[in-house]
């Protein structure tokens, strides 16, 4: 996914906030799901909820207002309750890594009970994109 720094992630030195990327992160974890089941909420509303429960951060190069920032992720581990996903952060046309990035998740209840991943989550985090929309700013 593809994401624009705005004004208002940068710091005074003119450079993307490191909690920004965080942010960035989320998005896309949400369109991965996208891409894969429909709406994220279509599968709160069924009752399972992922949670982040770990996040490391490994900034290699800054970005600036207006970068157009790449964003790719991949599912590395799904576990019997958990997910693990990896990150790379570049400047679109760049080789050179901004960032790197892992996450690991808990898939719980709405009453915070920690879930086992189900056949059905196993099969929708690991399917081939449903639309490819690369190239889209998020």
């Amino acid at each position: 996914m593809h994401i624009r720094v705005n004004y208002a992630d940068v710091d005074r030195m003119g450079l993307l906030h490191h909690s920004v990327y965080l942010k960035y992160l989320e998005r896309s974890r949400e369109e991965y799901i996208r891409r894969r089941h429909g709406a994220y909420a279509a599968m709160e509303d069924a009752g399972v909820l992922i949670v982040v429960v770990e996040a490391n951060l490994k900034y290699r190069r800054p970005a600036r207002f207006d970068d157009v920032l790449a964003v790719t992720l991949e599912l590395t581990e799904v576990g019997a309750a958990t997910i693990r996903i990896a990150y790379e952060v570049h400047r679109v046309g760049e080789a050179e890594l901004v960032a790197t990035a892992t996450t690991r998740h808990a898939l719980v209840s709405r009453e915070g009970r920690v879930l086992r991943v189900s056949d059905e989550v196993r099969a929708m985090l690991t399917r081939d994109e449903a639309v490819s929309r690369h190239g889209e700013l998020g």
